[in-house]
């Protein structure tokens, strides 16, 4: 006996290793994208993702046939500059608005915007727009976009390559906006006829509400090392390019310190990230999601409080670089990669 289970033992030890790493399984919804930025979930179940080139799909669920969607503003197309966050409205269902942040004007005069539209006949109309001239960059633009809880509408920028700018709250350098869905600015922001909540970033990738408390919560790039989650308070600094990371930072009023970095000497190119809701993987519930573009990885956070209990990696570069994660309403996943010819795939339990 003691000898067969001898024997057994590896058999055992591979199975449940394998139980442990096929908890899901990762197939292909659709493929033939370029770049793919933002996917939302519309609540019918169809996904509209955003190609950084400058297109806008609709893809449906059960086939994974995408449609181009007409009615595009001109788009500045330049390095990581394109079309790239976007974010449904709460009656997205009945009055068909969304929101989009894009590239705009050309290398001497390039800006981002924050724009609202009406998706009908499968063409985007009546564009609104909300926040205008927002410095631009070949690189450092921001752009994520998502709606509060409440219904208030946040928007990411980047430093747009001009660090020192992100430390003055009158310039949008480096900032998190927080504007009315119409673009009128909220009388209780921290700064006067203001649209900056947060100061002091470098270039947000990911937006996210805390389910439990409502909280506001930021992946950021960091420079060479240092990659940042980051939980956003009104007003506050979030110290860079005086301070990065984790690090104290002694002497900057309103210092907020990364809830946690990675890595502390090399960057994962952080991305979007979730806090999971759904029922598909119950374990989950109320976690963090995030994927890295560098590492082509997908972290799963257990979160204490505000701290980070637990980090896994549930993807480990299997697909390249990824980009974007998103919900469907079964509570399942959709990840979009990013490295030239791109898919969206489909992450459901096994």
């Amino acid at each position: 006996m003691r000898r067969l289970l001898l024997a057994l033992l590896p058999f055992m030890l591979f199975t449940l290793q394998a139980q442990a790493e096929t908890s899901f399984k990762v197939t292909t919804l659709t493929d033939g994208l370029e770049y793919p930025w933002s996917i939302a979930v519309a609540p019918d179940g169809r996904l509209l993702v955003t190609e950084r080139p400058g297109r806008l799909r609709i893809i449906d669920p059960a086939t994974g046939k995408a449609q181009t969607v007409g009615g595009l503003p001109d788009i500045r197309v330049q390095s990581e500059a394109g079309l790239m966050g976007m974010a449904l409205d709460p009656d997205f269902a009945t009055n068909g608005q969304l929101y989009l942040c894009y590239s705009t004007g050309a290398m001497l005069r390039a800006g981002n915007r924050l724009s609202r539209f009406t998706l009908q006949d499968n063409a985007l109309q009546d564009e609104l727009v909300l926040i205008d001239d927002l410095p631009g960059a070949r690189w450092h633009n921001g752009c994520r976009v998502e709606v509060s809880p409440d219904g208030m509408l946040y928007a990411s920028m980047g430093d747009a390559t001009d660090a020192e700018a992100a430390q003055n709250p009158s310039k949008p350098h480096g900032k998190i906006f927080r504007v009315n869905r119409d673009g009128t600015i909220p009388a209780d922001n921290p700064f006067p006829k203001s649209p900056v909540w947060s100061f002091g970033h470098r270039n947000p990738q990911g937006l996210a509400f805390r389910p439990d408390s409502g909280d506001l919560w930021s992946t950021e790039h960091g420079p060479d090392s240092q990659d940042e989650l980051n939980r956003i308070v009104k007003g506050g600094n979030y110290g860079w390019p005086t301070c990065r990371g984790i690090n104290d930072c002694n002497g900057l009023a309103d210092y907020h310190p990364a809830i946690a970095e990675f890595e502390r000497d090399s960057t994962i190119a952080i991305s979007d990230l979730i806090f999971y809701r759904g029922n598909a993987f119950p374990d989950w519930q109320g976690d963090i999601l995030f994927v890295a573009l560098k590492t082509g990885r997908l972290y799963h956070l257990k979160l204490d409080g505000d701290k980070v209990a637990k980090t896994e990696i549930l993807i480990d570069d299997d697909f390249g670089r990824l980009r974007d994660i998103a919900e469907a309403p079964d509570g399942s996943l959709y990840l979009a990669t990013t490295n030239g010819e791109d898919q969206i795939l489909h992450l459901t339990p096994r």
